[in-house]
């Protein structure tokens, strides 16, 4: 009896545990709050959007006779749309077609801010789109077009918020750098030029906002109402080119030794030994902000992580989305075997997309293809880059000034840090600004992130207008970020 008593308390000790943790989640409050906006754009501010949008800046980097007439037509555009931010600003083209625009501050003692986006864009097939991708047509309150998320929205945003502060006489308290490349679709060098340039003129970033996060109306976990999700950190990347040898021969006299035999099953071994999931700190503290806005359950999960850890790793491993949040990921893109369907070829190849997990290594990740196959393989890296260090995203001025800008613009939303999946020109930056941040400050509905690179890529014409605001704020408020 004894001892079942003390099992019993146990128990009452664990629950009570539980449910206070539960209770005491809250949503991060946002200190010293701004002031709430009402700035937006207007109707002409949309209209320079679609001129924007309409400039087919369609970049490919592995082709050096590609017509690039719509990269000589885009700074002149811009000079036309916003004459008073050329005639004010201080423009450097970096690479032939990077934009770079200086703002001067009031006190240029202070570490500049670095605010970004990219003016190129991927193809887009107008055959599998509903609305011609370059017409920057607006239907039932949406621009359609290839850019209007990713991301000539952000800097078609940047300019109008400068525009709209000159006009007002405004001069922000430190000097603010508007950068915008042109190779960021293909990973070229127009970024780390940018930063090779800011180093040498000794104006090291104090803060780096770049595209990214987002605010989404659809947050996971069956969270309700706006979040806002701020990138702290992003995966690394690499291409890995995998080819195995034997001899070839007839289909008719198969062995497990052919090339496409080891290939196939090496790539097997792989997808069926992936890395150990765990949650990284801003993955963990995505999770419970997310749950602090959600049901009783999930506050009581995501307040006892010490617990529930594993169940949440398993949970998470179980969906392609949020298994890529937790753990490096491999993923087979291209094959190449034998040109006749009744030849064994003497040599199979493959494609590997890897994205490396804040945590890990390129080494690491690659060391785990590597003792899947045998000695003969051939490997060749390509598109190596590490995963970024995580920005600090607790306790620090430059995200807390993040955060009461999102508040003042979406006081309603919730605000998080989350790892980026995908590559952007900010790993860049890394290099020299410990706080990049990745985020656009204005909100996509429904699929419209999942429409990036896809068809039917649009905007609604609200969430433009309101992320001028968003960006006017930023700027305008500059006086209350860390020195």
């Amino acid at each position: 009896m004894i001892v079942l008593a003390i099992v019993i308390a146990l128990i009452a000790v664990l629950v009570l545990v539980l449910v206070v943790n539960a209770v005491r989640l809250k949503p991060t409050p946002v200190t010293d709050p701004l002031p709430q906006s009402d700035a937006r754009g207007d109707e002409a501010s949309v209209a320079r959007f679609q001129e924007m949008l309409r400039c087919a800046t369609v970049w490919d980097l592995h082709n050096p006779d590609a017509d690039r007439s719509a990269f000589d037509d885009f700074v002149p555009l811009l000079q036309r749309l916003y004459p008073r931010v050329f005639d004010s600003l201080e423009l450097e083209l970096i690479d032939g077609y990077g934009i770079s625009l200086l703002w001067k501050g009031s006190d240029r003692a202070l570490a500049p801010v670095v605010l970004m986006a990219h003016h190129d864009v991927v193809p887009a097939d107008a055959s599998e789109w509903t609305h011609d991708p370059f017409a920057a047509d607006i239907v039932d309150g949406k621009i359609y077009a290839r850019g209007a998320v990713d991301t000539k929205c952000i800097w078609a945003a940047l300019m109008e918020a400068t525009d709209g502060l000159l006009a007002q006489g405004y001069v922000p308290p430190r000097d603010i750098y508007f950068f915008s490349s042109n190779t960021e679709e293909d990973g070229g060098d127009t970024a780390p030029h940018m930063v090779e340039h800011l180093k040498a003129i000794g104006r090291v970033p104090y803060m780096v906002l770049d595209e990214g996060g987002a605010v989404i109306d659809n947050p996971p976990l069956g969270v309700t109402g706006e979040f806002a999700v701020v990138g702290v950190a992003e995966k690394g990347i690499f291409d890995a080119f995998i080819t195995t040898s034997a001899e070839g021969g007839h289909a008719a006299m198969p062995s497990l030794k052919d090339a496409t035999a080891k290939l196939v099953a090496g790539l097997d071994a792989v997808q069926q030994n992936p890395p150990a999931a765990k949650l990284s700190a801003p993955v963990a503290a995505m999770l419970r902000e997310l749950a602090s806005h959600g049901s009783w359950a999930l506050r009581l999960v995501f307040a006892n992580l010490w617990l529930f850890r594993p169940v949440v790793i398993r949970i998470m491993k179980g969906d392609p989305e949020t298994a890529a949040m937790v753990r490096t990921t491999y993923a087979l893109t291209q094959l190449e075997g034998s040109p006749a369907h009744n030849v064994i070829p003497k040599q199979a190849k493959a494609t590997v997309n890897v994205r490396v997990d804040p945590g890990e290594t390129v080494d690491t990740a690659f060391a785990r293809i590597k003792e899947r196959f045998d000695e003969g393989t051939a490997y060749e890296l390509a598109e190596v880059s590490e995963p970024s260090p995580i920005a600090p995203f607790h306790d620090d001025p430059a995200y807390d000034y993040l955060r009461r800008v999102i508040h003042s613009v979406y006081p309603s939303a919730g605000i998080a840090p989350y790892v980026q999946t995908s590559c952007s020109d900010a790993r860049r930056f890394h290099r020299i600004c410990p706080r990049t941040y990745r985020f656009a400050g204005i909100l996509f509905k429904g699929d419209q992130r999942n429409r990036v690179h896809g068809q039917d890529e649009n905007l609604d014409v609200d969430s433009y207008v309101k992320g001028i605001g968003f960006y006017t704020e930023f700027i305008r408020n500059l006086d209350a970020l860390g020195k």
